[in-house]
């Protein structure tokens, strides 16, 4: 089952020889908070606004104390990509974009009229739309269809609800 406060422990875990069972990374805390300054997106690299809400994680580093400032729709896309993006693998702000932007590609911008079909591209010269992307998967989740027993391509379905 999906945990999210294992796959954020898992970003930022990092394999180290000699290191005798030490371990290098120690979250600390993980909380939504309103923005008294300007911070930069450790996802999307964007601005977070002063003012904004926005995730915030401490956590400890190879004994350093170390924070992770997250827009709140970049943190609900991670958890909905995590395992079409590799969970073994972690994600960082480089494979984040680049799966985004497969994700939003290959499920998403097919419907949104800012796709131009002719090009197979965004016509407002964006890689990904985070906002649409959260909105979509508050309703939808990608799966691996399954063909005789391997897992071959990822889907796209409504979310299920229970009752």
């Amino acid at each position: 089952t999906y945990d999210p406060e294992e796959e954020r422990m898992m970003i930022f875990a990092v394999a180290e020889e000699g290191r005798k069972g030490e371990p290098m990374y120690e979250h600390l805390e993980t909380k939504n908070v309103i923005a008294r300054k300007q911070h930069k997106c450790d996802w999307c690299e964007k601005p977070i606004s002063k003012g904004e809400e926005y995730e915030r994680q401490k956590f400890k580093y190879d004994g350093e104390f170390c924070e992770w400032h997250a827009h709140l729709a970049c943190s609900r896309v991670v958890s909905a990509i995590w395992d079409y993006a590799d969970p073994d693998d972690g994600l960082d702000s480089d494979r984040f974009d680049e799966y985004c932007a497969e994700v939003c590609s290959r499920f998403i911008c097919p419907d949104c009229e800012n796709w131009n079909k002719e090009y197979d591209e965004c016509e407002k010269d964006e890689s990904y739309c985070i906002d649409r992307m959260d909105e979509f998967f508050k309703t939808h989740e990608l799966y691996r269809a399954e063909r005789k027993g391997a897992y071959e391509f990822w889907k796209c379905r409504e979310r299920r609800t229970d009752g």
